[in-house]
């Protein structure tokens, strides 16, 4: 099980920096100017992707600190991006807007009980409950 979940937050982790890296490259081949790429870049997509994660590590009994893996590695490909080639990804006040920004988003889907009542889908306990029956 330990493996299991061990995979689950390396395979989050690593779609986070991809989509981190190559969201910004793909909308900046003259897609959408700037409001729209931020809007459907920054609000719409990575907001998705964090509503996506929330309810996902929810689903899975995950740990709740999963929740702040994309809004940090977003903010960390950034600032990276920033020091060692000189120039962001995102503007750096959009970058650590939005990452607060996703961070509530999964918070509200991980907490979420869809409205029913249901044992199998209210909030789970971090790596589920052991031994009761």
């Amino acid at each position: 099980m330990a493996k299991l979940i061990t995979k689950r937050y390396l395979i989050w982790f690593i779609l986070s920096i991809l989509l981190s890296i190559l969201g910004p490259f793909v909308f900046r081949l003259n897609f959408l100017d700037g409001s729209r790429r931020i809007i459907w870049l920054l609000g719409i997509i990575y907001g998705g992707f964090s509503l996506y994660g929330g309810y996902r590590f929810r689903q899975f009994g995950l740990k709740f600190w999963g929740i702040f893996i994309f809004p940090v590695t977003f903010s960390a490909v950034n600032l990276f991006f920033k020091l060692v080639l000189g120039g962001a990804l995102v503007s750096s006040n959009y970058a650590y807007f939005f990452a607060i920004f996703y961070v509530v988003l999964g918070l509200f889907t991980f907490v979420n009980n869809g409205g029913s009542s249901d044992l199998e889908k209210q909030i789970p306990v971090d790596d589920g409950f052991k031994g009761v029956k």
